[in-house]
């Protein structure tokens, strides 16, 4: 037991040392910027969003809150063809229109200010 005391010992010195740190031994090892930036949307992305974005800010305030999802579904049409890409994100898009009507079905519900709504975002 001695013997195994006086073998940690030492160890136990050079804890306070602070030239001896192990971690700064590999310090050159750390992970360096990729220098990789953030994909820029397609041409058709731009083109499909921006019409969302017109109805939404020209003919939805018109129309009024028809939606009884939250988001609503040109929202959510808009976040799926961000995440997705144009045809994938229009084919949810028009998924989502199809369901939308007054019935609950199995949706949590959420109030807004505007009334209740179901919740259904983009996964």
């Amino acid at each position: 037991m001695f013997s195994l005391i006086l073998a940690i010992l030492p160890l136990l010195g050079s804890i306070n040392d602070p030239g001896r740190e192990p971690w700064g031994v590999d310090a050159e090892l750390a992970a360096k910027p990729s220098g990789i930036t953030a994909r820029q949307p397609s041409r058709s992305t731009r083109v499909c969003q921006s019409m969302i974005r017109f109805y939404q800010n020209h003919i939805s305030p018109i129309n009024g809150p028809r939606s009884s999802y939250l988001p609503s579904s040109s929202q959510y049409a808009y976040d799926a063809i961000s995440k997705y890409g144009v045809f994938k994100g229009i084919a949810l898009g028009c998924d989502r229109l199809m369901r939308e009507n007054g019935e609950t079905w199995f949706y949590p519900i959420t109030s807004t200010d505007i009334g209740e709504r179901k919740i259904d975002p983009v996964r």
